[in-house]
């Protein structure tokens, strides 16, 4: 494996560790099965919007893993479709930083993290930290992996891949959203009037 790939496997293992660590914490220390996505009766879109990140997801984390350790056999079949290193290198960086908007988000959300829409339990709206700047910050994270996974092995199939991940992540935010809004109404109203969706500008509250 040549350095890129061994950067590549390092990060996905990480971005495991780290995401089965928090579920694992959140059931041991505060009895909080957080893995909702695609579970239970929550009405069509949900359902839908929920089981296509469910299957997406699996697949960008399938074609990750493959590519970290079978890029150049993966190469012969799939050409890239650009071949300059530092391009390459930028989409490690990519989604190093994205891992740690992942990372931070996931600490930051303490026992409200969720993974998909929890219509069981009521949770705190959290709006410190990333989530001052960003209603979404652990799925802007997810979007600066999905760019980077790209970026760093620059097929059709990791193209595909990335814009099928940020389409499924953006239709699941706004399932999010009509949740939040009927749960706390105000409360997040309020800040989803003041809070990007994603960075920088509410373009589309």
């Amino acid at each position: 494996m040549e350095l890129l790939n061994v950067i590549s496997f390092i990060l996905f293992a990480l971005f495991i560790s780290s995401y089965s660590l928090k579920l694992v914490i959140l059931n041991k220390k505060s009895g909080v099965k957080a893995n909702v996505l695609g579970k239970g009766n929550k009405g069509r879109s949900i359902d839908s919007s929920e089981m296509f990140v469910k299957i997406s997801t699996f697949i960008w984390g399938v074609v990750w893993l493959l590519e970290s350790i079978f890029e150049n056999w993966i190469d012969n079949i799939l050409p890239n479709l650009f071949t300059d290193n530092i391009i390459h290198y930028f989409g490690l960086l990519f989604i190093t930083i994205g891992l740690l908007f992942f990372i931070f988000s996931m600490i930051t959300m303490k026992t409200s993290w969720r993974v998909g829409i929890d219509k069981e339990t009521k949770t705190s709206l959290i709006t410190n930290g990333l989530y001052k700047y960003s209603r979404n910050p652990a799925f802007v994270g997810f979007n600066l992996m999905f760019i980077g996974l790209f970026l760093t092995f620059p097929n059709l199939i990791t193209l595909i891949v990335c814009l099928l991940n940020i389409i499924s992540i953006h239709n699941l935010i706004l399932q999010e959203e009509k949740h939040l809004e009927n749960m706390l109404k105000d409360e997040y109203l309020s800040y989803k009037n003041k809070t990007p969706r994603y960075l920088f500008f509410n373009l589309h509250k």
